[in-house]
């Protein structure tokens, strides 16, 4: 729902609030250029809906409309039944780490994930995050680094390495106390979500589990910051109305993950999943979240990995999620998606290309999209 608000009603807007939180809703304010500001009611609005008639009544309130039925909540553009429309910016969402830095991912500057598949032992998970923690410090990106690490794993046999559950949870717990990085973890049950969330900085939600309703629903009521990755059977709008389930419950702070798809030009043996990177860009253009890119999982080679993750810069990602591997020596133990996983000094490299990137070609690519209107 919007509500468009002479500005200084500070009163009439105090009330809007409280309405908003009685039905579990929130509110988010937009100054606009004008006299007015603009409300948006976020979450399941129907019952605050139904008090459309007195929210008109109330001071300084100049006009207030349903939205039109989609995925209002992250909708780029809010559209009316009757043609009005609201255009929305692209939301920041922050992961805070023990360093104090905060990741901004959407906020114009790419980040870096990376870390083990799954957390097999305590040395693999300290080694990994001390070398990515290094490579923030090398180029002055710190405050851009996250660590992953899956610890509940989703396999296609259920004889395959699973993770290690919460002890890899709490592998993950010790290299965010040694190294201060923020980590990405993996949640497949909705019955999980609070004690996972506990302790990881964000959670994810895999390609299997991108229509699991009741998972996404339980992250979105948790509250925070969540990374959903796209199904791989799912067309755009499939993976948009995904993130309204979460954003539905109130929280708004999702990033999106483009993966892959499983197409029959996956079975030739040259990559995993069929990139789709031109869903990246329309992620863009239709939704206010951040959009990031897994170069691992549409590769399942690590000597391509590179070349996927630089053509995602080219659509102007927010960020990357990359699987890596301390030594080439562990390849051999990897339990999971070993044949993917970048060794950290070719990660190192990758890294540098992607700054080097962002300085000198992006700038003209931001400039090439103003003048074809691509936001």
């Amino acid at each position: 729902m919007i509500i468009e608000l002479e500005r200084g009603r500070q009163s009439t807007l105090d009330q809007i609030r409280d309405l908003a939180v009685r039905f579990g809703n929130r509110i988010e304010l937009s100054e606009g250029t004008g006299v007015f500001d603009t409300i948006l009611v976020i979450g399941d609005n129907r019952e605050f809906a139904a008090r459309i008639d007195f929210i008109r009544g109330l001071p300084g309130v100049q006009a207030a409309w349903e939205a039109s039925a989609g995925y209002n909540n992250i909708a780029r553009v809010v559209r009316s039944r009757d043609g009005r429309a609201v255009q929305r910016e692209r939301r920041i969402v922050e992961v805070r780490g023990l360093d104090g830095k905060a990741r901004r991912f959407g906020a114009g500057k790419h980040i870096f994930i990376c870390g083990p598949d799954s957390p097999q032992t305590l040395e693999q998970t300290l080694a990994n995050a001390r070398l990515a923690r290094a490579i923030g410090e090398k180029f002055g990106v710190l405050d851009r680094v996250m660590l992953r690490g899956g610890a509940y794993k989703p396999r296609t046999r259920p004889t395959d390495w699973r993770g290690l559950g919460m002890k890899g949870i709490a592998m993950l717990d010790a290299a965010r106390e040694d190294t201060g990085l923020p980590y990405v973890t993996e949640v497949m049950d909705h019955n999980l979500v609070e004690q996972i969330g506990e302790h990881a900085d964000m959670l994810q939600i895999g390609t299997r589990n991108a229509q699991n309703f009741d998972l996404l629903e339980a992250v979105g009521r948790f509250g925070k910051p969540a990374i959903l990755k796209r199904g791989f059977g799912n067309e755009s709008e499939e993976w948009f109305y995904s993130a309204e389930y979460i954003a539905n419950q109130g929280n708004l702070d999702i990033v999106l993950c483009e993966r892959g798809m499983k197409t029959l030009f996956t079975k030739g043996g040259y990559c995993r999943n069929q990139p789709d990177l031109n869903a990246c860009t329309h992620a863009r253009k239709q939704t206010i979240l951040p959009v990031i890119f897994d170069p691992s999982h549409v590769s399942g080679d690590h000597r391509i990995v590179s070349e996927n993750a630089l053509a995602a810069c080219g659509h102007l990602v927010d960020g990357t999620i990359t699987e890596t591997i301390h030594t080439e020596e562990f390849r051999q133990d990897q339990l999971c998606d070993a044949s993917q996983a970048m060794v950290m000094d070719a990660y190192s490299r990758l890294v540098e290309a992607i700054l080097n990137f962002e300085q000198h070609v992006q700038p003209h690519l931001l400039a090439i999209n103003r003048m074809n209107s691509v936001v």
